[in-house]
């Protein structure tokens, strides 16, 4: 790519530009754009998992609920029909406690070799087949989607499933109506709270997961003696024992008989200030108690990537013993500190406090937006929440992010809540970086490298024998012992480019911070062997380019001329794009680093090789090699565009003819029902936010509240069940409609408020990073930037596309090579005030 790029004009205004010494931002916030408390609340408890509330410390988690169903029905089932006789929340006492509890490493199932013993002879003849069919001989493509499902899907074709915990409950010994209920989640402290009144007497509920002290906290107060009695039990859908282990502990584990390779224990124990608390059986006893404090450790003994292992008894046991040794209020400030110092990094506002939606609940408020209104508090909200997600699920040391996060409640979750790598666990993670949440993003690259290690994954395996290629590859599912086969089904699995798209996360990474010693130690292998895979697998697919296959665009299917619609192909255009992508970062880095010169030339050549982009008969960008017709012309997936974003090949500003051609597979995509699903309508966001469209990127904003969000505000994907993909992508979303940036050898590229929305008249970000390494807030009111305040943490040259109407007005510092564009010079340690007139 050429490195000098300004061919955007934009009407004129001025520009002021003052500048700092200190490193920190200072730009000033009026009163009136102050923000609103950063917290849900509700009216009522919680009848049904999907309308309790998250916490976690990215190892533990649970869900509370805030109350607890009197029936067989704990409300753990994300199912509509199965919850119908619960949703209206009458058989849900508020005096009652319920936890579904999670540990990242307890997953069914165990180990296995999944690797179908015939995949090295039938990827050679259904490569073979694809590649005689030309793609237009329907007979030999079927002939080849037949032989691939025998002979390349793993053995078995499922991987096993993340599953819960359990279920711990705390039953009040009173029966006595409540009032005066009120059920919160503090973002910025992590706790949920939940307050009401029985009778005389006011009742306290803290919650929280402390990452300091590695237990979730559950803190019970009266404001009168005597007052607190209670019983707890724990129990799980299935393969559990349960016992009370003295008169203070209870103790959750697998069965005897468990088939599960990996062992967990969950412990929960009591002490209570005044009053008594023993063991009845397999449940503890709270008598008369004033206070009442619950601390609960869970481990497991699974041993891979970052996690050690060891017995999870003792785990547990010394989690305990540690955590024990602090009152309350010394965990509660800990935990409090830690999560408090991650979420204030970064404020949004989407203008002025508007005190009646922001006393009404947020159940409520959803219903509002629903309904067609605007809440621009409750966009805001779910902005800081999706951070809150992230840091929740995802913390350095442990796993990734997987489907639902942290937080899944069954023994087989939906679509195993694995890691899903052709979309979904890389959405999960869009958010981390410019969402000054980087720290989070490290269990992503620890995840590749698991899968890439021999020792703990099959990455290189799976290159080898289904391929006879080196480096590694991973197809559109892992989990947690790094089976990288492809499994399912050949219309889903047969993609092996999930690999490739993670590992660009760690050049993304190296971007944002300019950490030269991650992009040595971490970030090179993982760019160095999956380029090393692809040298090896591709072809020529008979007219001088180099294609992948065989392969598919994820989920998809074409129709031929005889009627027929297949998956498999040779080259598929998202194939091509993350492949090209991969190839030119790999590039970069090696030229960074002194790498080897004769193995960067290798990659150059093959990038050179690869086909162009290709433009339909209908003006689309084409999905596939061949100008076909889509079997679902409104499918979910939209993955061709993978180049708009989260890919950096096409764009306004550098390919505006391929940039019309995305706006029109986006717009066919739409017109046929597609963005259906949370985080499809998130990548829509997203789409449209870099086609500089703000209304329609806000206008799926707004869809993704309407049709894909649950009154917890967590994401929804048909038929009802949580993905966190949804949430993760879609506050990205409303990021890049303020700040997009791209980041090159020699300088960085950033547009200011590409695609703002006209709803958002007036607001402020702050703590907003980009590329280059440098971190950005901005002020607008009536639609128009007022300032922003940029701050550098590296020396870098970078190009700002400015919003129309605004241009440079003068200063030695900074110049204007073209009409609405400004180069500055940043130098780490000193901030710039860039004020509009």
């Amino acid at each position: 790519m050429p490195e000098t790029r300004f061919h955007r004009t934009r009407p004129t205004a001025r520009l002021l530009i003052a500048f700092a010494t200190a490193a920190t931002g200072c730009l000033s916030i009026p009163a009136q754009q102050a923000q609103e408390p950063a917290r849900l609340w509700y009216r009522a408890p919680a009848p049904v998992w999907t309308e309790a509330l998250p916490i976690g410390n990215g190892r533990i988690g649970a869900m509370v609920f805030g109350g607890a169903n009197t029936g067989p029905n704990n409300g753990d089932l994300e199912d509509a029909a199965k919850n119908a006789d619960i949703l209206s929340g009458d058989k849900t006492r508020g005096q009652d406690e319920h936890l579904q509890l999670n540990e990242s490493t307890v997953w069914a199932g165990s180990r296995a070799d999944r690797l179908n013993p015939r995949a090295a002879e039938g990827f050679r003849r259904v490569r073979a087949l694809l590649l005689e069919s030309k793609g237009t001989d329907g007979k030999k493509i079927a002939e080849a989607e037949k032989l691939a499902q025998e002979t390349m899907i793993a053995n078995p074709k499922a991987m096993p499933p993340y599953s819960t915990v359990g279920d711990l409950y705390l039953r009040s010994s009173s029966s006595e109506a409540i009032a005066d209920y009120h059920r919160q989640l503090d973002l910025k402290t992590g706790v949920v709270r939940i307050t009401y009144r029985q009778g005389p007497v006011h009742f306290t509920r803290e919650i929280f997961a402390s990452a300091p002290d590695h237990v979730i906290v559950m803190h019970l107060t009266a404001d009168r003696p005597n007052a607190i009695s209670l019983t707890a039990s724990m129990d799980r859908p299935g393969d559990f024992a349960i016992r009370a282990s003295g008169q203070r502990d209870l103790v959750l584990t697998q069965s005897a008989t468990t088939k599960n390779a990996t062992h967990f224990q969950a412990q929960a124990r009591f002490a209570t200030h005044g009053g008594a608390v023993h063991a009845d059986g397999d449940r503890i006893v709270v008598e008369k108690a004033q206070e009442l404090t619950v601390l609960i450790a869970a481990a497991s003994d699974f041993k891979g990537g970052p996690i050690l292992g060891g017995d999870p008894a003792t785990l547990c046991g010394d989690i305990l013993a540690s955590a024990q040794k602090k009152n309350f209020a010394a965990l509660s400030a800990a935990a409090t500190k830690d999560q408090f110092r991650y979420i204030d990094r970064m404020s949004l506002s989407l203008g002025p406090v508007d005190a009646a939606l922001a006393a009404m609940p947020t159940d409520e408020r959803l219903k509002r937006v629903a309904a067609g209104q605007d809440d621009f508090g409750l966009q805001a909200l779910y902005f800081q929440y999706a951070r809150y997600l992230l840091l929740g699920s995802s913390r350095p040391g442990g796993l990734a992010a997987n489907l639902q996060g942290l937080w899944a409640s069954g023994l087989s979750n939906p679509w195993g809540s694995k890691w899903t790598i052709n979309v979904n666990t890389e959405m999960n993670y869009w958010l981390a970086e410019a969402a000054n949440l980087s720290e989070m993003h490290q269990p992503l690259f620890d995840l590749v490298g698991m899968v890439r290690d021999p020792a703990s994954g099959t990455g290189v395996k799976v290159a080898k024998e289904y391929y006879g290629a080196k480096g590694f590859v991973i197809h559109h599912n892992t989990d947690i012992w790094g089976d990288a086969e492809p499994i399912d089904g050949y219309q889903y699995g047969i993609w092996p480019d999930g690999g490739a798209w993670l590992t660009l996360h760690a050049w993304d990474h190296y971007a944002f911070t300019g950490n030269k010693q991650f992009l040595r130690s971490q970030a090179w292998p993982l760019l160095h062997d999956a380029s090393l895979f692809f040298l090896d697998y591709l072809t020529d697919d008979g007219s001088g380019h180099l294609v992948t296959g065989p392969s598919l665009s994820p989920e998809n299917k074409y129709k031929l001329a005889d009627g027929t619609s297949h998956s498999l192909t040779m080259g598929p255009t998202m194939d091509i794009e993350i492949v090209r992508e991969l190839f030119q970062r790999t590039m970069q880095a090696g030229t960074i680093l002194g790498e080897d010169a004769a193995f960067l030339q290798q990659v150059r050549q093959a990038s050179d090789r690869l086909p162009p982009f290709h433009v339909g008969s209908l003006g689309q960008l084409q999905e596939w090699q061949q100008d076909y017709q889509e079997d679902a012309p409104g499918h979910r997936h939209i993955s061709h565009l993978w180049a708009l974003f989260p890919g950096t090949q096409i764009d306004l500003r550098h390919t505006p003819d391929l940039a019309r051609a995305a706006q029109v597979s986006l717009e066919r995509r739409l017109a046929n029902g597609g963005g259906q699903t949370g985080w499809s309508r998130a990548w829509v966001v997203n789409y449209w936010d870099h086609l500089h469209n703000g209304q329609q990127a806000y206008d799926s904003l707004q869809v993704l509240f309407r049709q894909s969000t649950f009154p917890n505000l967590m994401d929804t994907h048909p038929p009802g069940v949580f993905q966190i993909d949804g949430n993760l992508g879609g506050a990205n979303g409303m990021l890049e409609a303020l700040v997009q940036s791209r980041w090159y050898a020699d300088h960085g590229e950033v547009d200011l408020m590409p695609a703002l929305p006209t709803a958002w008249q007036q607001g402020h970000i702050t703590g907003l990073r980009v590329r280059g390494n440098q971190e950005l807030s901005l002020r607008w009111s009536n639609g128009k930037l007022d300032a922003v305040t940029w701050v550098a943490h590296q020396d870098g040259r970078f190009e700002i596309a400015l919003p129309p109407g605004l241009h440079l007005h003068s200063s030695p510092d900074l110049t204007e090579p073209a009409p609405g564009m400004v180069s500055l010079m940043a130098h780490a340690g000193k901030s710039y005030n860039l004020r509009f007139d």
